[in-house]
């Protein structure tokens, strides 16, 4: 990557750092950042699209947990304790709304059941507790 740089014409910028550090952070922050933000935005949009369809609630929720995970491996967040608490709040609140968008409308019942609740259980609790309901609708 340092060589693609060097030889792409770009000998000059080289002579502005005073560190071979400063060059390396400078090629980091032009080449590497990009390709993390088109990754970031390639896992959001198949979030984002993603829906349950023909797979079963425990698929759905395996491939759209997988894809957090691996957005997850993106962020680059710091901050203190209670910050990061309600951060993570927010977070689980925002992937149990894309769960529920996502289900099909058969589950529907189980949307109004969840979002009626005072308040939203943590997103493993919620998926065992949606999978209860839904397990329990094919029972009966």
């Amino acid at each position: 990557m340092a060589m693609e740089f060097y030889d792409s014409g770009n000998k000059s910028e080289f002579m502005f750092y005073s560190s071979v550090r400063e060059i390396w952070e400078n090629l980091i922050e032009t080449y590497l950042k990009k390709k993390d933000f088109v990754a970031c935005y390639d896992i959001e949009s198949k979030i984002f699209n993603f829906r349950q369809g023909t797979l079963s609630v425990t698929e759905y929720y395996d491939t759209l947990n997988g894809l957090r995970i691996e957005l997850d491996q993106y962020q680059e967040l710091k901050m203190c304790k209670a910050g990061s608490i309600a951060y993570t709040r927010l977070v689980e609140r925002e992937r149990i709304f894309k769960f529920l968008h996502g289900l099909n409308s058969e589950y529907d019942h189980i949307r109004v059941q969840i979002l009626g609740k005072e308040k939203l259980p943590s997103l493993f609790k919620f998926y065992k507790a949606s999978g209860s309901l839904i397990l329990g609708q094919h029972i009966m």
